[in-house]
């Protein structure tokens, strides 16, 4: 069966083009050479003639070249033996010429010579007039066959004999995709300015040609420019190490949650390659044991960034014996980070200066005017604005984006402020920003900074639409006045050094009583001000949370809790709690809990402000106790209960109708969600995961008129509900369902003609063996799918109107066994992945212009049965 491979990742933008001829090198080279870059993590296209069959396969291979980014034409004897090879050469040089830089061509010459394939020896000079002469290539692709090799050989490559052997090669070329495709990347500000310097000596301490293992140290004050350095020489240096890298950013912050250096651990494990080595991982101890286990046997580049003791780089890499050539980056503002005695590594350090005036003046007119210099009647007061900030690439980029596009008498005020705070006080300078924000702002970032960094934006949205922030509109200030982003998954992120600034802020309300200020988030001070017997009037925010597992055994009384009469965000974890808390915390917008032993002594809690609520490994005795904080939840948006073993059924969903959010995971002994489910006419996203226990689903799951994503991953459940098909607002459909008995026919379903009405469907994935039958043709209209996605089914046909789809992007048919043949596919199309060892005809794929990624494979049956 024809047959292309394309290695996993994460996207078209990974994608490498291969280009070789079969006989000469699929066994041995080419193999190697594919093995080793898919194990670097990239995705790979191998085309190999000698298993296509037909010349419109061919075409659409060849037009699929357009969308890849780098090609490697592996050039051997008989490479230009074959009319497939060179006329994918042709399309390779043209699609490079088009790209205008955007696309590379890396040519290895394996058992030829450059000179070769200039055409200047007989070898591909007869080889082309042979297939002339056979009338295999017509004297106008004769023409484009040789100049395309003129522009390829003109390209500098890699000669195979200039090399111990193919390993030394494989490796080069492993590394320069790496580079070229910026796989582990880290994001760094677009306005980078005075690092180059830095770089370079930073470059020359590392070596990373030399033998032996180093550590270096880079330290400096916060906001010095410490992380950015360390992101610029790890994006230069990762493709040294294949997939031998990682970059652990914020861990002193990380390391202080609960379970945080055991999660730093298990990030780093799998960074590096080892998945599987994170799995059983609960204590450091057991962690720091796995991670020298891995590191001595792989050469490695490893961040450790904003490291403030020796016990995080002890429990994350200290205890390792590393192999040769590894190299280790730590960032820290404490200079006596790493003042130990090793014979182990070599340890180097890096101070951090700050910026030269003139560099300074660059970043600072690139925030204020969004140009690389001041406009002339602000030069000299942009000059006196950046020396009062002490030209700190931080406060400079803060102090000029809040001054851009403010009028002059503002820019004065701010240099006064600037030169009242201590020229050392880089807090002082920054609160400058945080002054000028309106109350509502104020608290939002104060929260951010003191619980919500790298957390999802939407719950804390929630809690603060209650309270009356306006949310969308502070975040967007926050965001303008370079004071937080928000990165991928929808997260908050915020410099270290404006997290601890925020932290400052609130613990300035009162340094001596932690009772007294507006937020607590440390272990200590939560414990001490819970023991309090007074009212509390001051605390809006609690998170008792430790670094590593809680002290076991540790009680808190609700009526402790409920002293705190103005608390509207409460989060514990390993905590046990007892009490009665009904009459208390009416102003809770947001309860969090996790690890809690033993809820059922906690017997009534008055949720009815509360708007998130989430349960993690939340021991409750029986469904009573959910059942009663849900009925009372009429405002509620967020409803999470992970880990919760005991629950056996959900509650009755009509005391909370403005339900948003609901997700059931890892509850193994939920065996019903209830039928009022249906009743949640707001809710938008539904998730039920690893629910073992759970067996159906209720019909009344089709009320929900607003849903608009839904994912169901339980083993128990054989189908989905009839009913879900009236769902019109759903934009994403994920179920994946159970293993069955093939022989039961009773366990078995098919996709209904119903499914047309889901006219804002974007993905639809469903992987259940249950699955059988027709896909229904009402298909196309569904005018917005992006995805589809039956793979481990049993369907057994893809109808003709799937090429009615305007926007189908993805089509993963992976071990359907049933599939015979495929339809004409719609020209949007950019990945088809398709796996059957039914599958004997596909259609002519030349229209599919915009393919970059295809896998059609036998699925281990039939060689030989394709028909086009």
């Amino acid at each position: 069966m024809a047959s292309s491979d394309a290695g996993t990742s994460s996207g078209s933008d990974y994608q490498v083009f291969l280009s070789f001829r079969g006989p000469d090198t699929r066994i041995g080279f080419t193999d190697c050479l594919f093995e080793n870059l898919t194990e670097a993590g990239i995705c790979v296209f191998r085309d190999d003639e000698e298993l296509r069959v037909g010349e419109r396969i061919d075409g659409s291979l060849l037009r699929a070249i357009d969308n890849s980014r780098i090609y490697i034409p592996v050039f051997s004897r008989n490479y230009a033996s074959s009319p497939w090879c060179l006329r994918e050469l042709v399309q390779i040089v043209a699609s490079t010429f088009k790209s205008e830089g955007n696309k590379a061509i890396l040519p290895i010459f394996l058992d030829v010579e450059p000179n070769d394939v200039k055409l200047k020896t007989p070898l591909y000079r007869d080889a082309i007039l042979n297939l002339e002469r056979e009338k295999k290539l017509s004297s106008e692709q004769v023409n484009a066959c040789r100049e395309a090799l003129m522009e390829v050989d003109a390209i500098k490559g890699w000669e195979a004999k200039k090399y111990r052997g193919h390993g030394e090669l494989i490796r080069l070329v492993v590394e320069e995709v790496l580079q070229k495709l910026k796989i582990k990347h880290r994001s760094v500000t677009e306005h980078l300015v005075g690092i180059d310097d830095h770089v370079v000596a930073l470059s020359k301490l590392l070596d990373i040609n030399s033998n032996g293992v180093r550590l270096i140290k880079i330290h400096g004050m916060g906001g010095i420019g410490k992380t950015t350095l360390a992101k610029v020489v790890f994006n230069q240096l990762f493709s040294h190490f294949g997939k031998c890298c990682c970059f652990l950013e914020d861990v002193r912050a990380r390391s202080l949650r609960t379970d945080g250096l055991v999660d730093l651990q298990k990030r780093l494990l799998s960074e590096i390659g080892h998945p599987a080595g994170t799995k059983g991982i609960e204590e450091i101890d057991h962690g720091t044991k796995r991670i020298g286990e891995v590191l001595c046997s792989k050469k490695v580049l490893i961040v450790l960034d904003d490291v403030d003791n020796n016990e995080q780089v002890e429990k994350l890499v200290g205890k390792s014996t590393f192999y040769s050539g590894s190299r280790i980056l730590i960032t820290t503002r404490n200079k006596d980070v790493l003042r130990i005695n090793t014979q182990k590594w070599q340890i180097l350090d890096y101070e951090m200066e700050v910026m030269s005036t003139e560099c300074a003046l660059e970043l600072f007119s690139k925030h204020a005017f969004n140009k690389d210099s001041p406009l002339d009647y602000y030069n000299d007061l942009s000059r006196e604005i950046i020396y009062s900030t002490g030209r700190l690439p931080l406060a400079v980029e803060v102090i000029g984006s809040f001054l851009y596009q403010k009028p002059q008498e503002l820019w004065k005020e701010t240099l006064d402020k600037l030169r009242r705070a201590p020229h050392e006080d880089v807090f002082g300078k920054l609160k400058i920003s945080y002054d000028a924000l309106n109350f509502e702002q104020q608290q939002i970032f104060l929260d951010i900074a003191s619980f919500f960094v790298g957390e999802d934006k939407m719950n804390a949205i929630y809690m603060w639409k209650d309270c009356e922030f306006s949310p969308d509109a502070g975040v967007a200030v926050l965001i303008n006045m370079s004071l937080i982003k928000i990165v991928e998954n929808n997260k908050f992120w915020m410099h270290d050094q404006l997290r601890d600034l925020g932290r400052k802020i609130v613990h300035q309300e009162n340094p001596a009583n932690p009772k007294e200020r507006s937020r607590i988030w440390m272990w200590d001070e939560g414990l001490e001000a819970l023991r309090s017997r007074e009212m509390n009037n001051n605390v809006q925010a609690l998170s008792l949370e430790t670094s590593g597992r809680p002290p076991h055994n540790v009680v808190v009384r609700s009526e402790e809790i409920g002293r705190f009469e103005h608390l509207r965000f409460l989060k514990l974890s390993g905590l046990t709690l007892v009490g009665d808390a009904a009459n208390h915390l009416t102003k809770l917008r947001w309860i969090s809990l996790s690890w809690q032993p033993q809820i059922n002594k906690w017997p009534t809690m008055s949720p009815k402000n509360v708007v998130v609520l989430e349960f993690n490994a939340v021991d409750f005795l029986d469904d009573s106790r959910l059942r009663s904080l849900i009925k009372m939840a009429a405002k509620l948006k967020v409803l999470s209960l992970k880990r919760c073993k005991n629950i056996t059924g959900t509650p009755d969903f009509s005391g909370c109708p403005n339900l948003e959010r609901l997700t059931f995971e890892y509850c193994s002994k939920l065996r019903k969600i209830d039928g009022s489910i249906g009743m949640l006419k707001c809710l938008i996203d539904l998730k039920i995961n690893d629910c073992s226990s759970l067996k159906h689903l209720p019909e009344e799951i089709g009320d929900l008129v607003n849903l608009q994503y839904f994912f169901v991953d339980c083993s128990g459940i054989k189908e989905l509900p009839s009913s879900i098909w009236k769902m019109k607002s759903l934009r994403e459909l994920h179920f994946r369902g159970d293993i069955y008995e093939e022989s039961d026919p009773a366990n078995t379903w098919e996709l209904p003609s119903a499914i047309e009405m889901l006219q804002n469907l974007e993905v639809l994935q469903v992987n259940s063996p249950s699955l059988k039958g027709q896909l229904p043709s009402g298909i196309e209209s569904l005018p917005f799918l992006r995805i589809l996605n039956l793979s481990g089914t049993r369907v057994s046909e893809v109808p003709k109107t799937i090429s009615m789809l305007p926007r189908l992007q993805r089509i993963e048919l992976r071990k359907c066994h049933k599939i015979q043949e495929l339809p004409t596919l719609p020209t949007s199309l950019t990945h088809l992945e398709v796996s059957s060892s039914s599958l004997r005809e596909v259609p002519d794929l030349s229209n599919l212009t915009n393919l970059v990624g295809l896998d059609l494979d036998d699925g281990g049956g039939v060689g030989d049965g394709l028909c086009t």
